[in-house]
């Protein structure tokens, strides 16, 4: 999968030659409602024996009209997991514009032959409500009176699912609020976060429940404090857990919150190995316990809830 990455104005030294079929959308998560946007391209471009291609932009559009904190300026997909999910989509090419005010000032019509007729789209395909600039007059009901005939254009209706609207907002909300099991059902696959095993505090390993620490990207979103089931992978090999993400209430009193994982059945040193966290299933709140005694008490409950899980869903 080819990927272009484009600071507007658009250089001239940039020309396009083939058709395509674009996707448009900044499609953090590649949620189902994304994979449906993105998948109508793939098929079209198949169906046309030309190449499929993705619009999108390297950080919230949002930057350029809020100011964020620094919670809402976390990503579900960051830039590398959401190249490799386009490209095990079948996206062909990837164009990532860096998402600027002087690019969001364009009109629709700027937009359109800066943009999709420079990059020779024969069909446009986006979500029934992304916005390409003003949201007020950049919509896709309005997409073909700028476009003037000059490429097709596919709108995605809206997904729902049990009367929800399939949304990254949405997905967000849930993961604040520990619903990983609603966050993968969205997703059509686990909730996945990457990050480096560092050292931790060790406590774990004392009261027997020894844990990896995972590192991640500030910029990733994370489900809220609790304790989950999940898988991990380190190297080529998965392996069930048990994680907390929490200020490890019961030894500190103002601790940063930290990723800690008990591998179950695991005894290896991974310090600085780069693992995958998928996140299954919320157990409950951290909590905190007035003894170690307690506190072994209730990992032994979720040892055993977590084999339970797995036992349960083998496949």
């Amino acid at each position: 999968m080819k990927v272009i990455k484009i600071h507007h104005p658009m250089a001239d030294s940039l020309q396009f030659s083939e058709p395509i079929v674009l996707a448009m959308g900044f499609f953090d998560g590649i949620h189902l409602g994304h994979q449906q946007v993105i998948q109508t391209a793939v098929d079209r471009a198949k169906q046309l024996g030309i190449k499929s291609a993705v619009l999108t932009y390297d950080h919230h559009p949002q930057i350029v009209y809020n100011r964020l904190n620094d919670h809402d300026r976390r990503y579900l997909t960051l830039p590398e997991q959401k190249l490799q999910l386009l490209e095990k989509l079948g996206v062909d090419q990837v164009f990532i514009i860096n998402y600027s005010y002087a690019f969001q000032d364009q009109t629709p019509a700027e937009f359109i032959q800066n943009y999709l007729v420079r990059f020779k789209a024969q069909v446009v395909v986006a979500g029934f409500d992304h916005t390409y600039g003003e949201k007020h007059i950049a919509t896709m009901d309005r997409l073909p009176e700028y476009s003037q005939g000059q490429f097709e254009i596919i709108t995605v209706p809206k997904l729902q699912q049990q009367s929800q609207k399939v949304s990254s907002t949405a997905i967000k909300a849930a993961l604040d609020n520990g619903n990983v099991t609603v966050v993968n059902e969205m997703l059509g696959r686990n909730f996945a976060t990457k990050g480096t095993v560092v050292h931790g505090e060790q406590v774990g390993r004392t009261i027997g429940y020894p844990t990896i620490n995972v590192d991640h990207d500030p910029l990733q979103w994370l489900p809220t404090i609790g304790i989950y089931v999940v898988k991990v992978k380190v190297g080529d090999a998965w392996y069930q857990g048990m994680a907390s993400i929490g200020k490890n209430v019961t030894f500190y009193s103002n601790h940063p919150i930290t990723v800690e994982v008990n591998l179950l059945d695991f005894n290896r040193n991974v310090y600085g190995e780069v693992v995958t966290v998928e996140w299954l299933k919320y157990l409950h709140d951290e909590e905190k316990f007035d003894g170690i005694d307690e506190l072994i008490e209730q990992l032994q409950i979720d040892e055993q809830d977590t084999r339970q899980f797995f036992k349960q869903n083998e496949n």
